[in-house]
């Protein structure tokens, strides 16, 4: 490639050569310099092809289609050397602040470790990095090292343990601390059921703009949890409406089955349709179910019996029972598939109880 007479169709591979030293010595400077040689290439080839009136079908056309694979391949390489740089150069940060202990240096390092984030993914560093985090009072290490002993990372479960490292990331002001401290509550993990005090962290996590606890704060007022807390369809749907807005799967899915039977709001199959699938889109397992519904019984769309039967096998293969319960009546009646009772015998003898 490098002694070939047009090498500038090459230099993306080059480059790749010299950084990674296959065959040459390593140089990372002169890798850099070709990936910006092949990119800047492609507006001197848009030129030429407008020039020449798309190629007018010479034997220029195999040699351009070289440089713009030349181009393509640059800017993946390219974009490749800056981010590992950047993750590379956060990480060293991160490392050199954290052994001075700063505390929120602390919390990105074991982050880092957690996700994979530059580095092998090693729980019982980010457990050694979270747990220096929150003991030097960053709210976030404190909430991050609560989910370690709720779900048993890299630990053993300890919901008490959870509980106390939530009430100090929430009683900080951290958004996500609040809402994990509200779940607690709500569900007696580490500290007794308490429907009233599930609403009020529920509440300042949702005013600090947490969708997930928009969500939950929606199903208080939805279902009427807690003493203090009266039924109220409205205040849930625009609690739905705003975790929907913020992102979150399960609010979307909230949002839609508000629309499709009028909760808080009047029906409207076309909206219930629209949020359903963003939902599903994102994962949601009961979204993809209420969508494939939508599917089969056209709402908010045409009928489309194929599109219900894959939508209920995505959502029973991500462990929704009453998409399992809809898959087998499928099964059963031939719809959107061939009919086949043993199969719809399997799936109702193995669906666990909604």
């Amino acid at each position: 490639m490098q002694y070939h007479k047009e090498n500038s169709y090459f230099t993306s591979i080059i480059g790749f050569f010299y950084q990674h030293g296959i065959d040459c010595i390593i140089d990372r400077n002169k890798a850099l310099e070709l990936y910006l040689l092949a990119v800047n290439n492609e507006n001197s080839l848009k030129q030429k092809c407008i020039n020449s009136n798309l190629l007018n079908g010479n034997n220029d056309e195999f040699y351009d289609t070289l440089q713009y694979i030349n181009v393509i391949i640059g800017k993946c390489l390219l974009s490749l050397f800056y981010y590992k740089d950047i993750i590379l150069d956060d990480r060293v940060k991160y490392f050199e602040s954290a052994r001075k202990g700063d505390s929120i240096a602390q919390y990105n390092l074991g982050y880092c470790y957690q996700y994979g984030k530059g580095i092998a993914i090693d729980y019982n560093e980010a457990f050694k990095w979270y747990t220096k985090s929150a003991n030097n009072g960053c709210a976030e290490g404190q909430n991050n090292l609560g989910n370690f002993y709720f779900y048993g990372r890299g630990i053993t479960i300890d919901y008490k343990k959870a509980f106390e490292l939530y009430f100090k990331s929430a009683k900080n002001g951290y958004n996500l601390g609040q809402y994990n401290l509200g779940y607690c509550y709500q569900y007696g993990k580490g500290v007794r059921k308490n429907y009233n005090k599930a609403f009020k962290w529920y509440s300042r996590s949702a005013n600090n703009g947490c969708a997930l606890a928009q969500n939950n704060l929606g199903n208080c007022y939805y279902y009427g949890r807690g003493v203090l807390v009266i039924k109220n369809d409205k205040k849930a749907f625009e609690l739905y409406f705003k975790s929907a807005e913020n992102g979150y799967s399960l609010g979307q899915c909230n949002l839609g089955y508000c629309y499709q039977y009028g909760k808080g709001i009047e029906k409207n199959y076309y909206e219930a349709f629209k949020w359903y699938s963003r939902s599903a889109n994102n994962g949601c397992a009961l979204a993809q179910n209420n969508l494939a519904y939508c599917y089969e019984n056209g709402i908010g769309t045409e009928k489309d019996f194929n599109k219900a039967f894959e939508l209920y096998s995505k959502s029973a293969n991500n462990g929704c029972a009453l998409a399992q319960n809809n898959l087998a009546y499928c099964y059963k009646y031939g719809i959107g598939t061939e009919k086949d009772f043993n199969k719809a015998l399997e799936l109702y003898a193995n669906m666990p109880i909604i």
